[in-house]
């Protein structure tokens, strides 16, 4: 049996903590990054009163161009994996 302190390290990455709602979005993080050529593309994460609210952005940061917002968890990782799916479908790597 491991201790317990190293089971705390060992649990999965994937494990999303939800914020309590504050009247505000908070960044949670980034679920993807990828590139072709010089441009970059940025899906974040950010809390929302429903849940989570994935954020696509292209080029320069302060335009998103996908917005979902996700109940669960699974939502949060099927929407990253699709877009990226997406992206790569379009040449980015």
């Amino acid at each position: 049996m491991l201790p317990r302190l190293l089971e705390s390290r060992l649990m999965p990455l994937q494990v999303l903590q939800r914020f309590d709602w504050h009247g505000e979005s908070r960044a949670l993080g980034e679920l993807f990054a990828m590139k072709k050529g010089s441009r970059s593309a940025v899906c974040s994460l950010v809390s929302h009163q429903l849940g989570w609210e994935c954020r696509l952005y292209v080029g320069r940061q302060d335009e998103i161009v996908q917005t979902q917002v996700c109940r669960t968890e699974e939502e949060v990782f099927t929407t990253g994996e699709q877009w990226k799916a997406a992206l790569r479908l379009k040449g980015w790597s």
